[in-house]
């Protein structure tokens, strides 16, 4: 039996073929092993082993001012993150509602509140869920009472919730 020749066109979409599948290898490996780098608030997909400084969380600036450091958290919340949704938005209904977009995030939070220490207690590592309520518009101020315009239109509200309990340990406006 006489072997038919190979085409030329079987033989370029092979060739294409196979760089088309090592390309979207690649691509694969990137999102996998490298962290994300979006916006504040963007999930991180980190895999413990792959990634180095797996066990870190990135600092949100603002909060980092205010003296708040994030970390992140290995345990299992005693809250979903759907509970912890809903109880915030209960406790901050109307910033909940203004809200253009909302993020949570599971974090161990410390904070040690130098300028009003008897106002909050000292956070070390506390097991928390960031509420991150994300532009909410600003009333307009009377025109009369200050008539310089705001330079922000909107600002952004941090809701603390202990992942166990539920209580509210800190709100900060930004």
């Amino acid at each position: 039996m006489k072997k038919q020749p190979v085409s030329r066109t079987y033989t370029i979409s092979k060739v294409l073929g196979i760089v088309l599948l090592i390309i979207g290898c690649i691509w694969l490996a990137r999102i996998f092993l490298s962290p994300h780098t979006g916006t504040e608030g963007a999930v991180k997909w980190r895999f413990p082993g792959l990634v180095p400084g797996a066990g870190s969380e990135d600092q949100i600036p603002a909060l980092q001012a205010a003296g708040i450091t994030l970390s992140s958290a290995d345990q299992q919340p005693g809250l979903s993150q759907q509970q912890a949704l809903l109880l915030a938005d209960q406790l901050e209904a109307d910033a909940a509602m203004k809200a253009r977009n909302k993020t949570a995030r599971y974090v161990l939070v410390s904070y040690s509140s130098t300028a009003t220490p008897a106002a909050h207690t000292p956070l070390n590592d506390v097991p928390a869920w960031l509420i991150w309520y994300q532009q909410i518009p600003l009333q307009a101020s009377d025109a009369e009472v200050d008539p310089t315009p705001s330079p922000q239109s909107s600002h952004d509200l941090y809701v603390f919730l202990d992942a166990n309990s539920g209580k509210e340990l800190l709100a900060v406006w930004v």
